[in-house]
């Protein structure tokens, strides 16, 4: 692997927890300078490693920034680290206890002081190591805006610390509730870009999430379960070339069943408690589908259903484009196209490349081969990602009757 490529991976996979783990040796840490020295470890070992790359990468940057903060110390020698310890003798290896000190940031991140959507970028800057380009198409937001959130929010967090000893409210709803969506959102964006590291991260956060919150624990065992039925598909979801495939082509016997029995397991202990939120009726969602027999066989009506119900307590245009999608496999073509037409008329999804590939997919099926290809090139045109891109193209060219792309 190359540095350059090997320094990304390890970025994204260790920025957060290395953030999280010197915040939590060092209670006296800002959240901005914890974030300084991971930065600077990173660039020591871009440095460093042209000469040769340790046998030990994760391990050679934890030890980096332990030695920083060391350094730190004996400049502020009368500084108390928040375990209590006269002196704590720096592992030689990444913490075991990684995903707790993980989750004690993202829910130091969730501070009253910020706005929601502020405590939801510092999160996924800070606990996950997204990029502000990342940030921004995740939220609809413009890369600058979330520059601009971010720089405005390290000011702030150097004047008043928002570190671990205040951010532990594990009976604290809105945090839960936050935390949790944050989780979701990580969980879509590896999805979405075929990072199953990400996925993992996500859903061993969440399940700390049910060990150690206080509050709408069913909420986050619906998420868990939601989580481990998308996973159970992840085998099956490419093909021997790594393309994307359709759930109605995908192979069912590869689908990992155990845990989508595990995930079963989790849904019901979800519903046991009063009130529905968003990830129960996604989760439910989600096992009508990896249960049926096959695609003919899914029950689209109930997962229709589903979705209205969705809609009523987090409306959304994806969920619309959702909802119309199971209503056309349900047989209800009319209504589906009656929802995809007032979808059509939103300014940001009518360019957005899951609604062009839908209204392609219906116009393919009823023979409508110009129709088909119009809205495919639309939906190059939007923002798919480079499997999607690959998908529609191979799209096009099964139209084309040449298989290539045009």
């Amino acid at each position: 692997m190359q540095l350059t490529a090997l320094l990304q991976q390890l970025y994204r996979k260790s920025f957060g927890k290395m953030t999280g783990h010197l915040l939590f040796m060092d209670g006296s840490l800002c959240l901005a300078d914890a974030e300084d020295m991971v930065q600077e470890a990173f660039t020591s070992a871009a440095a460093t490693w042209a000469r040769g790359v340790p046998e030990q990468p994760e391990a050679w940057l934890y030890a980096a920034v332990r030695n920083m903060s060391r350094r730190r110390h004996a400049r502020k020698p009368t500084i108390i680290p928040l375990t209590h310890l006269p002196s704590a003798p720096a592992p030689e290896s990444p913490p075991e206890n990684g995903d707790l000190e993980l989750l004690r940031l993202l829910f130091a991140c969730m501070h009253a002081k910020f706005p929601p959507k502020v405590q939801l970028i510092t999160a996924l800057r800070y606990v996950f190591g997204l990029q502000v380009q990342q940030i921004g198409e995740l939220l609809g937001m413009e890369a600058d805006s979330v520059s601009k959130v971010l720089y405005r929010q390290r000011q702030q967090l150097r004047a008043g610390d928002i570190a671990f000893r205040s951010g532990f409210v594990w009976w604290s709803a809105e945090k839960v509730q936050l935390a949790l969506k944050a989780l979701y959102i990580i969980f879509t964006e590896g999805w979405k870009i075929m990072d199953e590291a990400l996925c993992e991260d996500a859903l061993s956060l969440t399940r700390e999430t049910i060990r150690r919150a206080r509050v709408h624990v069913s909420d986050a065992k619906a998420l868990y379960a939601l989580m481990l039925f998308q996973l159970s598909r992840w085998e099956a979801r490419t093909g021997s070339m790594g393309e994307l495939l359709e759930l109605e082509q995908q192979d069912r016997r590869a689908w990992d069943r155990d845990m989508i029995r595990v995930a079963a397991d989790y849904l019901k202990q979800a519903a046991v408690a009063e009130g529905e939120s968003p990830y129960h009726f996604e989760a439910s969602i989600a096992w009508f589908h990896t249960t049926a027999n096959s695609f003919a066989e899914t029950p689209w009506l109930q997962i229709a259903g589903l979705y209205r119900q969705l809609a009523a307590v987090a409306p959304s245009p994806f969920v619309s484009l959702s909802h119309a999608i199971a209503l056309y496999f349900a047989g209800q073509a009319r209504a589906a196209m009656d929802m995809l037409d007032a979808l059509q008329a939103d300014p940001f999804m009518r360019h957005h490349h899951l609604l062009q590939a839908t209204l392609a997919r219906i116009c393919a099926d009823g023979g409508d081969v110009p129709g088909a290809l119009k809205h495919y090139r639309k939906a190059l045109q939007g923002k798919p990602t480079p499997g999607e891109a690959a998908f529609i193209r191979k799209k096009i060219g099964a139209l084309l009757g040449n298989g290539l792309s045009c």
